[in-house]
């Protein structure tokens, strides 16, 4: 009997396979990336290859909330990047544009094919920046990427670029692709009509050279605007349209445009906040726009925030009339010298809640005593750099207090006064331990940005409907 040899079968399919992707781009970008992984992290992606791009949106979802074309080219670049851009358009809530690049920006959701991103409600006009150091890079980024933190300082602007280098016309893309755009802050000018179209915009804050015209349809249509801040140096000569804008509540103003239009600011009838910058402006300026204020609504300002550096002491707070102010909750002065005046002399308002005295380097103790004389009701009181004081200032403090018979403890809250800090440290387990339900100290810790300018907050009416 013949014995029959059985016949080979083909072993190269599967060989033959992998050898055609071996000529594949992305299969060897694929391999490249796996082969270095570890053995242990190439048998769980192995076993949960379905799992991968499900993980990877999530990731990208919970992390790539910010849209910053800024670092974007530095991340991805090419198929890459379209592809990041087109699976994450729904997602971005901030978008942050360069400016003076702005086409370019557009050209790369144009090529992704991104034509809106309608859940971006936060958008940032930012100026080009040379490249910066790793530290001072993360340092801005950390200071820009507040979103919806409030106002707080936009930074990382080193180019201030004129008209002519500002191109204008891709400003008019915005609307359309911002159908939802709520917040709109802007560092380069502008010129050209197109904030008024976004329908929605409730904050919007002028860094940049504003054109009148733009400035006037911006508050003739914006009727959901509510928060309003032009920080240009050059402010523009009018605030036409204003008196329609019900809804504004916060409004930061050089203090030129608001004596333009002192009376139309102060009719607003949902106003929460003026701050006025001064821009260089001389000390009467600032004293003649704090009386106003002060003629107009001295009843219904509930805290006043200073910075005192331009004035020649402390008699601008008799000169404003700020003693008129019956209802204040809060007083912050900064830069204040008191060229040891009385304070009796200087009309200092009653303050009922709390009182700031910063940078106040020749602050006197019997000075800070009349001013708690003058507030006995304070629940806190905050020292911030003022040299002179020493721990005696607490004594005199606590006996005023033990006077008025309250029944809660002033707060005194120190930075910088490193000679009360160290009077009441020594002393505390026999004297100040047993004075707690009259007075107790506290060390800030964490201080906020010195005040610039001047802030006056009223109480806050209903806001219209």
């Amino acid at each position: 009997m013949e014995l029959v040899q059985p016949s080979k079968v083909p072993q190269g399919g599967a060989s033959s396979t992998a050898s055609k992707k071996e000529h594949d781009p992305a299969y060897r970008k694929l391999r490249q990336l796996i082969i270095k992984l570890p053995m242990g992290d190439q048998i769980v992606l192995y076993r949960n290859h379905q799992e991968v791009q499900q993980v990877c949106d999530s990731i990208w979802r919970s992390t790539h909330k910010r849209l910053d074309f800024r670092q974007l080219d530095q991340e991805l670049s090419g198929d890459s990047l379209s592809y990041f851009l087109n699976n994450m358009m729904d997602n971005f809530r901030y978008v942050y544009f360069t400016a003076d690049r702005l086409q370019e920006n557009l050209n790369v959701l144009e090529r992704a094919g991104v034509k809106s991103l309608n859940n971006v409600q936060h958008c940032e006009l930012l100026l080009s920046q040379e490249p910066t150091p790793k530290a001072k890079s993360k340092r801005q980024q950390r200071d820009t990427g507040a979103g919806d933190a409030g106002l707080g300082r936009v930074v990382g602007i080193a180019a201030v670029l004129g008209g002519s280098m500002m191109p204008q016309w891709p400003l008019h893309a915005l609307p359309k692709m911002l159908r939802n755009l709520r917040r709109l802050k802007v560092h380069c000018e502008v010129q050209v009509h197109f904030i008024e179209q976004f329908p929605q915009l409730e904050l919007l804050v002028l860094n940049g050279e504003v054109a009148q015209s733009a400035l006037t349809g911006i508050l003739e249509r914006c009727k959901q605007l509510k928060r309003l801040f032009i920080k240009c140096k050059t402010a523009p000569p009018s605030l036409q349209g204003i008196t329609g804008c019900h809804r504004l509540q916060d409004i930061s103003l050089p203090m030129v445009l608001f004596m333009q239009a002192r009376e139309q600011v102060l009719a607003l009838p949902a106003l929460h906040l003026l701050e006025l910058t001064f821009a260089g402006q001389n000390p009467e300026m600032t004293i003649d726009c704090l009386r106003y204020v002060l003629d107009a609504k001295s009843t219904v300002i509930e805290i006043v925030q200073v910075n005192c550096a331009s004035f020649d002491g402390p008699h601008w707070l008799r000169d404003a009339g700020l003693g008129r102010c019956s209802r204040l909750q809060g007083l912050v002065l900064n830069n204040c010298c008191f060229h040891d005046r009385e304070i009796t002399e200087l009309n200092m308002p009653r303050v009922e809640n709390y009182l700031v005295l910063s940078g106040c380097p020749d602050l006197k103790e019997y000075q800070l005593l009349d001013v708690i004389k003058k507030c006995p009701s304070l629940s806190e009181l905050y020292l911030i750099d003022c040299p002179q004081l020493t721990g005696k200032v607490l004594h005199g403090i606590y006996r005023i207090r033990c006077s008025e018979k309250l029944d809660y403890p002033i707060s005194i809250i120190l930075s910088r006064c490193d000679t009360i800090s160290k009077d009441y440290q020594d002393t505390y387990a026999d004297y100040w331990y047993f004075k707690l339900p009259v007075l107790k100290l506290d060390r800030l810790l964490e201080e906020n940005r010195p005040i610039e300018d001047m802030q006056l907050f009223f109480y806050k009416n209903v806001s219209p409907a």
